[in-house]
């Protein structure tokens, strides 16, 4: 078999698709490990690997984690291939993100295509599940929101390294730079941030809960800092205050805030999210504090709950049916290039959608 003219990768992946041609490795059916190939063939690993990787992203076999490699049935999919867009999200009851799948309706309503939509749950194996489950139905292609943990799930780069046409929205994936449409959640904190400190304050502190590794989270973080940073304050001064619900209750929660603020001398707080923020104002009524008098607050999201509350909360806005109106679009037009040999159609995009600073009545001057 070893033919010294021609890359041993190339080798290993026509002695597969040959298989797959005369029907050894059947549609729909798994393939050998590559372990299994490894021995069969005496190549390495990393041999057999490149190989599949190749006729992944030719589209003569796929991925379904946890359970191996399969034969790509083309005539069946290609039966199914339709005007149909699948979504995946976490939490539907989220406003954000009911705000979102708006959004994708609006713009491919227009144009001709039908959505199905998929709940992950934050959870990352459901995420493959449905992954899997969209492209077996021949959807044409996928938005998703990434679930909070990703583990070791190769599930979204699969689709990458597939050119399989699909767009991320509110996240990106570490390790995987792909077409995604999310707010610019470094200037969004940054004029939380400045806000602040333009109203006098020096001491402010960044809350947030257990979630540290979403994009969204890190470069909210990010944002907060560019800012201390670029008013002169030390590194001393740039101060996080963390929480984790899953071991503590509300009233916990609301002792481990009010210690800190008080022990610290906070006069400022920017929250990861609104829901945070409320959660504080929910602290500050049981600890018979007085927003703005006491300390200060700025918000993340902009949520409908915050305009109404006892203080309304000052906050920066997201506007997540333009990112998901922005997200359908370009996954259309991803579709509409797929087979095109224009090199700008593999090219990635990344659209940062501006965020806006909301005053109301949480701040005020020190």
């Amino acid at each position: 078999m070893i033919n010294e003219n021609k890359p041993l990768y190339i080798q290993i992946k026509e002695y597969i698709l040959q298989r797959i041609k005369d029907g050894t490795y059947k549609p729909e059916e798994v393939i050998p490990t590559e372990r299994a190939l490894c021995s069969e063939l005496d190549v390495s690993r990393q041999t057999v690997r490149r190989a599949i990787q190749d006729l992944v992203y030719e589209g003569y076999l796929y991925r379904v984690q946890g359970a191996g490699t399969y034969v790509f049935d083309k005539k069946l999919n290609e039966s199914k291939k339709s005007n149909n867009i699948g979504v995946i999200l976490n939490r539907t009851a989220d406003e954000l993100e009911s705000k979102l799948l708006s959004g994708i309706e609006s713009y491919i309503e227009k144009h001709g295509y039908t959505l199905t939509f998929m709940n992950s749950n934050e959870d990352y194996r459901k995420e493959a599940e449905n992954i899997q489950k969209l492209k077996n139905n021949g959807v044409a292609g996928i938005i998703i929101m990434p679930s909070e943990n990703q583990q070791d799930s190769s599930a979204i780069s699969d689709l990458k390294d597939e050119n399989y046409p699909f767009v991320l929205v509110d996240r990106k994936i570490k390790n995987c730079e792909t077409d995604a449409v999310v707010s610019d959640n470094i200037d969004g904190a940054f004029q939380a941030t400045k806000h602040l400190i333009d109203l006098g304050h020096q001491k402010i502190v960044f809350i947030k809960n257990r979630y540290t590794i979403t994009s969204s989270i890190q470069d909210r973080i990010t944002g907060y800092k560019k800012a201390l940073k670029e008013y002169g304050f030390e590194d001393d001064e740039i101060l996080f205050l963390s929480y984790n619900e899953n071991e503590k209750n509300n009233d916990q929660i609301y002792d481990e805030i009010y210690e800190y603020i008080t022990k610290n001398k906070i006069t400022g707080i920017v929250a990861l999210n609104d829901y945070i923020g409320l959660l504080i104002v929910k602290m500050a009524r049981k600890k018979n504090l007085k927003i703005p008098k006491d300390f200060s607050i700025v918000g993340f999201d902009n949520n409908e709950v915050v305009k109404h509350i006892e203080v309304p909360l000052t906050t920066i806005a997201q506007f997540p049916e333009k990112i998901g109106y922005h997200a359908a679009e370009l996954l259309i037009q991803k579709i509409n290039n797929k087979n095109s040999n224009d090199l700008s159609s593999r090219m990635v995009h990344q659209i940062y959608y501006p965020t806006k600073l909301i005053i109301r009545s949480s701040t005020q001057n020190i």
